[in-house]
């Protein structure tokens, strides 16, 4: 930010809830609804997006209405400033390539057997019916024939749709955890926001990926570290989007029959 910018900080009970809200959302959906309505006999195509990354884009809307809300008090406050929309430079990238490098070697190298290990584990197990991109005692064969139930041969609409309402939910995120939630626990927090950031996005948000409990904390953790030190939250999307393309990818090859 080139000039001064007055942010309030933000109690602990707000951040809970902020983070814990759209948490329990997840949590009971992912564990209540989705078995419920499998049983109605709805698609699994439907019931997965549907509870699992619609519930995550209201976070956009909402980042922006808190926005305007502190708008009102300090008329001069753009959008870009407030949440740290700035531009990308050299050393920014230099940033991105590490973090997503890290995040990649630990959640798919280094971290992997830990959450097939605890997914063993009947209290941390997953249900059953999880899809491969979630549960890690699913083996992924590829070319992937199929995905949540519906075939992948030749299946650019569905490639479309996903890239599509995966990447606006990991915007909507970004938009609100490191863009309005961490700038003012910074106020609260000092050197040490990112800390408290990343340990409410892991265990508010992820919760009920009880499996990943240990294993998911390296990425969560250095993703708003980095956007604290740059200061700038579309680092942080970078680095919590590319390695989520991996799931693209995979789709890519079905579509394609590359195995």
């Amino acid at each position: 930010m080139k000039r001064d910018v007055i942010i309030k900080p933000i109690p602990l009970y707000s951040s809970i809830l902020l983070f814990g809200i759209p948490g329990l959302t997840l949590y009971l959906g992912t564990y209540y609804a989705i078995p419920i309505f499998q049983k109605m006999g709805l698609p699994d195509i439907f019931l997965f997006p549907f509870f699992m990354w619609l519930p995550i884009l209201p976070l956009l809307p909402l980042s922006i209405i808190l926005y305007k809300r502190e708008k009102k008090v300090q008329p001069e406050l753009t959008l870009k400033e407030r949440f740290r929309l700035n531009r990308i430079t050299k050393k920014d990238w230099i940033w991105i390539v590490g973090g997503v490098l890290f995040v990649l070697l630990s959640d798919f190298v280094i971290m992997n057997p830990i959450s097939k290990w605890m997914a063993t584990i009947p209290l941390f197990s997953p249900p059953e019916y999880l899809p491969i991109f979630i549960n890690p005692l699913k083996e992924i064969n590829l070319p992937l024939n199929e995905f949540l139930g519906i075939s992948l041969r030749g299946n650019w609409t569905f490639l479309i749709l996903t890239i599509i309402l995966h990447s606006t939910a990991m915007l909507s995120e970004e938009f609100m955890w490191r863009g309005y939630i961490l700038p003012r626990q910074e106020k609260n927090y000092g050197k040490s926001a990112w800390l408290v950031n990343g340990l409410q996005w892991g265990y508010l948000v992820h919760f009920g990926m009880k499996w990943n409990f240990i294993s998911f904390l390296p990425s969560m953790l250095i993703t708003p570290f980095i956007a604290q030190k740059t200061r700038n939250t579309w680092v942080s999307l970078f680095i919590h989007g590319i390695p989520n393309t991996i799931l693209w990818i995979l789709i890519l090859l079905g579509i394609l029959g590359i195995g």
